[in-house]
């Protein structure tokens, strides 16, 4: 049963109703037969009640002294074989031997009836008898009938009774064929509400299971699609109040966590893909900067190198807009330098032409001394 879709279940228990619904029509049916023919039967002992009810009066006018018992019994016999019902019913006697006693027809009175059999080969004069003395019951048995064809026979039913006193079973009969037919008619009428009931039920119960099963296939295609993570998808049924309602509206809300589990992944991923752009520009703006800085040393270190060869006319070029400041200040300095060094190369020129005057100034004024010391020594050798 776990296996069966829901639709099956729902199927298999309308199918198991109407099952238990044919199983009560059969004893239904079953019931309403035995009836009729309790009915029937009822009818037939009556009748064979009122017969015995005959008997017992000439037994009771016998154990009086009114009769004598073969007189007694001449009489009843005679009132009893007489006695017919509409529309071909009528009594009969046997002994106990299933000797005829008495009958419409007295072909068979004094006869022995036990050999006596139906169209089936079936012993049913015996079987009267038995019954009879068993304190009353049915025998049925196959007969000809009247008007009819020999060869057709017909389901006939009797009943008979014992009168103990004087052993003889009473009994009458009659033909079944009417009874069946009204059986059959009540069967048919039985089977056709029946299966009016069976279609109707079934068209009922397909339209409140696809009341059912519909709603829940939708609302299993609308999980699937939510499972699957397609949050676009319009979840139905949600306005139901009952059980297809709760799972609907269930699975609305897993979509909604669904969506916002996108929404944030959109927004993680945004802020993400902004981190990178962000990472992306510092990591180009750094490499610009570490180029241009190099670009830049390069530049002043080979401006340098050929100030220390003694060149100040070089001048630092183009390093860029944002280190224009550091190449005018880089330059500037060179100008004032190249400027500064010029004046302390003609101050240098100066300074020559006086050492050499000194040079002579001093040459002079030792040979001046000199020439003092002679005379200083002369005159001091003269003194």
């Amino acid at each position: 049963m776990k296996k069966l879709k829901i639709a099956h279940q729902l199927f298999a228990l309308v199918g198991v109703l109407m099952a238990a619904f044919a199983v009560a029509t059969y004893f239904e049916i079953r019931t309403s037969e035995q009836a009729i023919y309790d009915e029937r039967f009822d009818m037939l002992r009556t009748q064979v009640e009122s017969g015995i009810s005959v008997l017992n009066t000439f037994y009771e006018r016998e154990k009086a002294g009114q009769m004598t018992h073969e007189a007694a019994q001449a009489e009843a016999f005679d009132i009893l074989k007489r006695v017919t019902f509409q529309p071909s019913g009528y009594l009969f006697g046997m002994d106990y031997n299933v000797v005829q006693v008495f009958h419409p027809n007295p072909t068979n009175i004094g006869k022995n009836m036990s050999g006596q059999v139906d169209k089936t080969g079936a012993k049913f004069s015996q079987a009267l008898v038995d019954n009879g003395k068993a304190g009353g019951g049915r025998t049925f048995y196959y007969w000809g009938k009247p008007g009819q064809p020999e060869d057709q026979v017909f389901l006939k039913g009797a009943y008979s009774k014992a009168f103990e006193p004087w052993k003889i079973v009473v009994g009458t009969g009659v033909y079944l064929d009417d009874l069946q037919q009204k059986i059959n008619a009540t069967i048919w009428k039985a089977l056709t509400a029946s299966l009016i009931v069976f279609v109707g039920g079934m068209a009922v119960a397909a339209y409140f299971i696809r009341g059912i099963s519909n709603p829940l296939k939708d609302v299993h295609t609308a999980l699937q699609a939510v499972a699957e993570e397609d949050v676009s998808i319009v979840i139905p049924h949600t306005g139901m109040n009952n059980e297809v309602g709760m799972m609907a509206k269930a699975t609305q809300s897993l979509q909604e966590k669904i969506r916002e589990r996108h929404a944030m992944s959109e927004r993680e991923a945004a802020q993400q893909l902004a981190l990178e752009s962000e990472r992306e520009t510092n990591l180009r703006h750094q490499q610009d900067e570490a180029s241009l800085q190099a670009r830049v040393v390069s530049t002043i270190g080979q401006a340098l190198e050929q100030i220390a060869r003694g060149d100040l006319t070089v001048r630092c070029a183009d390093i860029g807009q944002k280190y224009a400041a550091l190449r005018d200040n880089f330059n500037d300095a060179l100008s004032h330098l190249e400027a500064a060094m010029a004046q302390v190369s003609a101050k240098g020129g100066d300074i020559g032409v006086a050492k050499e005057e000194i040079r002579r100034a001093s040459n002079e004024l030792s040979q001046r001394t000199e020439r003092q010391a002679a005379s200083l020594e002369e005159t001091s050798a003269a003194l």
